[in-house]
């Protein structure tokens, strides 16, 4: 017989799961990163599947199991809004970019899109970490 303790149990490993594809689908980036530095110039194409598969799958898992751990939304702030605004704006710098490579079919450089990128998402990500201690700090009575 399945308990509630299973069922939780499960919901929590596949919460965790999620995290470790998030990272996965972060790190893919990095022997882009290498290759980049040592000058050769790798595929975007490459790397963007693995990356959008880690990130958003891993996101959608967490986000179920979440809901089946009947965990209650976070309250929003507005620390938590500005961080989420800053990660959409900085995924959105690409939507130029593919209209670019892929309609108007010019030779753009990813470089010149992707410092605007990480400066959205990273900064977005910091404010979602500085709103995450100060909620934890909040919630430790002495």
């Amino acid at each position: 017989m399945v308990t509630d303790k299973q069922i939780y149990n499960t919901a929590l490993m596949r919460h965790r799961l999620g995290n470790v594809l998030i990272w996965l689908g972060v790190l893919t980036w990095m022997p882009f990163i290498v290759l980049r530095i040592a000058g050769e110039k790798p595929s975007l194409f490459w790397y963007l599947p693995f990356h959008l598969l880690g990130v958003i799958g891993g996101a959608r898992l967490r986000s179920a199991a979440r809901k089946e751990m009947a965990l209650p939304p976070a309250p929003k702030s507005v620390l938590q809004m500005l961080g989420h605004g800053l990660i959409i704006a900085g995924i959105l710098v690409w939507a130029p970019y593919f209209y670019l490579k892929m309609i108007a079919v010019q030779d753009v450089e990813v470089m010149y899109f992707l410092p605007y990128h990480l400066t959205g998402v990273l900064s977005g990500v910091t404010i979602l970490l500085v709103r995450y201690f100060i909620s934890r700090n909040a919630d430790v009575k002495v």
